[in-house]
């Protein structure tokens, strides 16, 4: 029994499979450059050859996803960022369930020491047992805070790797642009990095995302908002959830990152219209 090929394997020797009017030698598969068929021309091409007959040729256009991306998409567990999103959202639940435990001891602890100098709460027979229940709070606390952030970047990882799949051709200069248009619709470059650097949820309503959403859709008004979701794969029920503030939308999220890039292709786009 032969050994059944992995899909990135099989991408490989799907690589081969060029459009013919590129004219890009089959010998040059490893390069990164040229046209690639999309799935479903490709398997009409091959079925095409297997049979003996000859492939008909096909109108030059650009796939939306190429073979190796397809691939890695596949590959990649785009299915369990819901479970990573998941994850997220509990452990930062228990962190928050912790942190508040420790404050509220603290706070009904602090009155029975009201008035003392340092010296007097430290001689204080009910200092010790007040000083190690605390430490026996701190601890989970400290335990669940750990366990958000390791959540909190594998969600991260994820996500990027996901957006990355998506967009290979992404660069600095790409993220210089958002940051420029960000700019231009009243944000500012640590604000962005704020939402990018921590689980802080995006303001749906505010005026940056407004026009980030209008943008990317070219549609005018509230609608965009809803309109720019759906547009990159939110379900009707997440829609609803984001709008309505029940459910947080992060930047982090490879979706939004996604339609921040379309606003951003539309951005530059625009202003090369205007400086011609």
């Amino acid at each position: 029994m032969t050994n059944a090929l992995t899909l990135t394997q099989a991408a490989e020797r799907l690589a081969p499979v060029f459009e013919e009017e590129t004219g890009t030698s089959t010998a040059l598969v490893s390069s990164p450059k040229g046209k690639w068929l999309s799935l479903d021309d490709a398997a009409s091409v091959l079925t095409e050859r297997v049979t003996g007959k000859t492939p008909a040729r096909r109108k030059a256009r650009k796939s939306d996803v190429t073979i190796r991306q397809a691939a890695r998409q596949i590959e990649t567990p785009f299915a369990d960022l819901s479970e990573l999103r998941e994850a997220r959202v509990s452990a930062m639940g228990r962190e928050a369930q912790s942190h508040a435990a420790l404050l509220d001891f603290i706070d009904r602890a602090l009155p029975m020491f009201h008035g003392m100098d340092d010296m007097e709460v430290v001689k204080n027979p009910d200092f010790q047992a007040v000083y190690g229940y605390a430490l026996g709070l701190r601890q989970p606390y400290e335990q669940a805070a750990k366990e958000a952030v390791d959540a909190w970047n594998a969600e991260c990882a994820a996500e990027v790797e996901a957006f990355e799949a998506l967009r290979p051709d992404w660069s600095a200069g790409d993220m210089e642009r958002v940051v420029s248009m960000v700019e231009g619709f009243g944000g500012t470059r640590d604000e962005l990095k704020h939402l990018w650097d921590t689980p802080t949820p995006l303001n749906l309503s505010s005026p940056v995302c407004l026009k980030i959403a209008q943008r990317a859709t070219g549609v005018n008004g509230a609608e965009a908002i809803p309109q720019a979701l759906a547009s990159v794969g939110f379900s009707d029920n997440e829609i609803q959830a984001a709008v309505s503030g029940a459910s947080p939308v992060l930047l982090r999220d490879h979706r939004i990152q996604e339609l921040v890039a379309r606003a951003a292709d539309a951005d530059t786009q625009r202003e090369d219209r205007e400086a011609a």
